[in-house]
């Protein structure tokens, strides 16, 4: 084999060495926001899960329903989309516009909120009204932000501009597991059954539930978030340590291809030499 041929081999194993060095370290950043991400998201899920008992159990108290559990029907439904803004994470975000794309109704009947650069980029085509907004690309969550975003989105139900309010977004499910999740945030959902217990409250029921639930949706929301970018971070850490063990192997193959030819010049080079002694006796 040519000395060109082996050059390439050495240029190719020196980029892939590279490469895997590359895709070591982004897995062992990956796995060090993951933790912390992980961490957050235990000391939110318990917030979120009370807020949303405590919610429930003020509207099981009512003797009517509450105009926050009623949906406007001539208004467009509102899908809040969460999607992250980085690459390198595998099948984290077209999994969940795969998944998503089916269930979305008619355009004329739904408006899209996206919080996330990639389903951006993946819907942006389509012939949804879209409003774009990057909540996640940042390093941490921007709760301010949240806050924000929260309280629009709660203004424009109250005020009868939409009907309903869906969260989508990838629930953690652990390390190598994401779980695409439709969540309806509003209309409040309507008791099974009413109940009724001897209490007083202050200020009174109906005004508890209008201070609470925009509290409620502004919760809700940074929980989905955090769902999303925990997972995302194992989604990505998960991917790069498919990449660095997809690179070892490729170096494994070039390295026997290296030697191989490597071996197969030296045999030539010795048989040439050979053959030029033989010459010179003759």
């Amino acid at each position: 084999m040519s000395s060109g041929k082996l050059r390439e081999l050495r240029g190719r194993i020196r980029s892939i060495i590279a490469i895997q060095q590359t895709t070591r370290a982004m897995r062992m950043i990956a796995a060090v926001k993951l933790r912390k991400a992980q961490d957050r998201l235990q000391r939110l899920r318990p917030f979120r899960d009370h807020s949303k008992t405590l919610l429930h159990l003020l509207l099981t108290q009512t003797d009517e329903i509450h105009p926050y559990q009623l949906a406007s029907p001539t208004s467009p439904s509102l899908f809040v989309i969460l999607s992250s803004s980085r690459g390198l994470c595998g099948a984290f975000n077209s999994t969940l516009i795969r998944w998503l794309l089916p269930q979305l109704p008619a355009p004329s009947t739904v408006e899209l909120l996206i919080l996330g650069k990639k389903a951006y980029e993946a819907l942006r085509r389509t012939p949804y009204k879209i409003d774009y907004q990057d909540l996640l690309g940042g390093r941490n969550i921007d709760e301010e932000a949240v806050k924000s975003v929260a309280a629009s989105i709660f203004e424009r139900f109250r005020i009868g501009q939409v009907r309903e309010v869906v969260l989508i977004y990838n629930r953690f499910g652990g390390v190598g597991k994401f779980i695409p999740t439709s969540e309806q945030l509003l209309p409040l959902p309507q008791p099974a059954e009413r109940e009724s217990r001897p209490w007083l409250t202050e200020p009174s029921l109906d005004e508890l539930i209008e201070r609470f639930t925009p509290e409620y949706v502004e919760i809700a929301l940074l929980a989905a978030m955090q769902e999303s970018v925990t997972a995302e971070h194992a989604a990505r850490m998960v991917a790069m340590q498919a990449a660095t063990d997809n690179a070892e192997e490729l170096l494994q193959n070039l390295r026997l291809q290296y030697n191989k030819a490597r071996q197969a010049s030296i045999t030539k080079e010795l048989l040439e030499i050979v053959a030029g002694a033989e010459a010179l006796k003759g």
